[in-house]
């Protein structure tokens, strides 16, 4: 299993690939899946869920619309869980 941050800890990097990733295991879809999908390569994709990478906001809104979440909801969400952190 993999090492969670607490929330206290987490950058929202780390926040938002932590939501990314169960996003995409909400729906049962693999890492390749996903690269596939959205044209990022699989060691991006991984990066962004292990929080490695900062995002652009094309790679943000690209992953937002395939989860068919807004973008405003994934970076509200993000902070949540930081605990409101900015």
């Amino acid at each position: 299993m993999p090492d969670v941050q607490q929330p206290a800890d987490l950058t929202l990097e780390q926040a938002i690939g932590q939501l990314l990733r169960r996003f995409r295991l909400a729906r049962g879809l693999k890492q390749v899946e996903v690269s596939a999908a959205t044209g990022f390569g699989l060691r991006s994709i991984r990066t962004m869920e292990q929080g490695k990478q900062s995002m652009t906001i094309r790679s943000l809104d690209a992953l937002s619309l395939y989860y068919r979440i807004p973008l405003e909801d994934l970076v509200r969400q993000a902070k949540e869980l930081r605990g409101g952190k900015r």
